[in-house]
């Protein structure tokens, strides 16, 4: 049989184990969540860099303004993997002009002036305003359907 006093020592033992395993398990979910966060903003960081990559190869060589434009907007429906068919593609792509103009200016050695927006707070623009408008993340258009394949009976 325990004594009192050795009762109440385990107990606290018990409790502050208890404690511990709490503040381990909250620590770990905090971990993971922190985790997903990083991973998402690495993600979408890597999209954005291949998005401008794709579009200034595409606008290489234009000849002028007008053509280094069409280019850059064929990019970004080929990066979507869209046709520019719809009102609302159309739409995406026209609110992506700005982030054309200053790439086209980068390549003829213009950059932004003073008091306007640099490439990265024109992206950070327009993907402010497809958030708004579209209820979703610019970026998340390109996470990749799964590839719906028609089944076929023999």
């Amino acid at each position: 049989m325990t004594t009192p006093a050795l009762t109440e020592l385990l107990n606290r033992l018990d409790q502050t184990a208890r404690q511990a395993s709490t503040a381990e398990d909250a620590f770990r979910r905090e971990a993971v969540e922190k985790i997903r966060a990083l991973e998402h903003d690495r993600i979408y960081a890597f999209r954005r860099l291949n998005l401008v990559r794709s579009v200034v190869a595409a606008m290489a060589g234009a000849e002028n303004e007008e053509q280094a434009s069409a280019r850059g907007r064929t990019a970004l429906l080929n990066e979507l993997d869209w046709t520019g068919a719809s009102e609302a593609q159309r739409e995406v792509t026209a609110r992506f002009q700005p982030v054309l103009d200053l790439l086209w200016r980068m390549q003829e050695g213009n950059p932004a002036g003073k008091d306007e927006p640099t490439l990265e707070q024109a992206l950070a623009a327009f993907e402010r305003w497809f958030g708004e408008n579209r209820k979703g993340s610019f970026m998340s258009l390109m996470d990749g359907e799964p590839l719906e394949l028609p089944l076929v009976e023999i």
